[in-house]
């Protein structure tokens, strides 16, 4: 489900320092570069916090489209390799375009706000059970893990359900 991280950022995002300050903006950059190095990723960290509505909004006209998964991975290749800026109009309609849709539709369902009822609801609905950080992932209907963590704990919480 579509999760606004930071709904308080402007379109043009916050820099990363003055929310976090320097020396952990430092610190979570170092973190991610490891553990994404770990799996063979590249994630390259931008130095603004970005408000992501546009993005979910652009990811819910794919769904509607049976293209979510490509658009999704699409998404998540522009921005953590720096390849596109998704609070930018013109390039999520360029990523959209990419994968196959129509450029124009996109657009205006983006700038009209078709989607933004469902972001919101959907984060409440986050909210009301604990969620307040991504990736969040639920097992068995009783398990919340939240934020980046190690496949062990994965492992641990597979083998309480099991």
């Amino acid at each position: 489900m579509p999760f606004e991280l930071h709904p308080e950022a402007p379109v043009e995002g916050v820099p990363r320092e003055a929310y976090f300050g320097s020396s952990r903006s430092q610190q979570m950059r170092e973190h991610m570069r490891a553990v994404a190095a770990e799996v063979g990723l590249l994630m390259e960290s931008r130095d603004v916090i970005i408000n992501s509505r546009r993005a979910l909004g652009a990811a819910e006209f794919a769904r509607e489209h049976g293209k979510y998964d490509e658009m999704h991975r699409a998404l998540f290749k522009a921005h953590w390799e720096q390849t596109a800026r998704l609070e930018n109009l013109d390039d999520l309609v360029g990523v959209g375009v990419g994968v196959g849709l129509d450029g124009d539709e996109l657009r205006t369902a983006l700038e009209t706000g078709r989607y933004e009822q469902v972001i919101d609801e959907s984060r409440a609905e986050a909210e009301s059970v604990g969620i307040n950080a991504i990736p969040a992932h639920v097992f068995g209907g009783k398990y919340l893990v939240v934020g980046a963590q190690p496949y062990e704990i994965f492992l641990q919480v597979l083998d309480r359900i099991s």
